[in-house]
């Protein structure tokens, strides 16, 4: 089965593709310029692996949380390719994708996005499980859950912020007086667009079909636009 995987979730751009003659990936942690990026991306990876558009089985997005315009962005494209040549879609919460490396970490991980004004995108997983609900909330929510579910091994921040989330832990840990152990995952700032690709494969194996065309990213915070109309 021939995946493209597109993650335009955060800043860091990737685009990850599988064919049965192996697997091609791409990334750029340059800002917020996908619409600028991801087409040659895209054109840059199949082009690698020798097979046309044509030949594609599959397509993957973040779903979300995330950047509202790189979510549109997502979605826009993969839908549009899906319609054109006649395949399914898939999207899969952006949280799920960033744990999913950290699935057999014996401890809770913690993967994290700023979402501004105080309040980060997160979730709490353990052993590849999701414990909590998506999160628009401060790190002093996840602090307070971490303190009433306490575990033995240390917490793993993951995700495009965990540098600063951590930081900001580590604060709240002095004042609180609390013993929790947080280390940050080296390779925060990687592209999840492989992670995608292979929980998309997943879903597919197992359901047999791709998202319904009516499908959209999860916004977990309404945008500025509609909270100034009161909506």
């Amino acid at each position: 089965m021939n995946i493209l995987a597109i993650d335009t979730a955060t800043d860091i751009l990737s685009v990850a593709l599988e064919t049965n003659q192996g697997l091609w990936f791409m990334e750029s942690d340059a800002g917020l310029h996908h619409s600028e990026r991801l087409l040659s991306m895209i054109d840059a990876v199949i082009s690698q692996s020798n097979i046309k558009k044509e030949d594609l089985h599959l397509l993957a997005c973040m779903e979300g949380p995330g950047s509202f315009t790189g979510l549109r962005i997502g979605f826009a494209t993969v839908k549009g390719m899906a319609a054109a040549l006649g395949i399914p879609f898939i999207a899969i919460p952006t949280l799920d994708c960033m744990a999913y490396s950290w699935k057999l970490w014996p401890g809770y991980v913690l993967p994290v996005i700023d979402a501004k004004k105080n309040c980060y995108f997160w979730a709490c997983y353990s052993q590849g499980k999701r414990l909590t609900e998506y999160m628009d909330a401060p790190l002093s929510d996840a602090l307070s859950y971490l303190q009433n579910n306490p575990a033995t091994s240390p917490v793993l921040l993951t995700g495009p912020d965990a540098e600063k989330a951590q930081g900001l832990f580590e604060q709240d840990l002095v004042q609180d007086g609390a013993s929790i152990q947080i280390i940050q995952d080296q390779w925060f700032r990687n592209g999840k667009a492989k992670e995608l690709l292979v929980l998309a494969k997943n879903r597919f194996t197992i359901e047999g079909r791709g998202s319904e065309d009516s499908k959209g990213p999860m916004y977990l915070r309404k945008s500025d636009a509609e909270l100034s109309r009161g909506e």
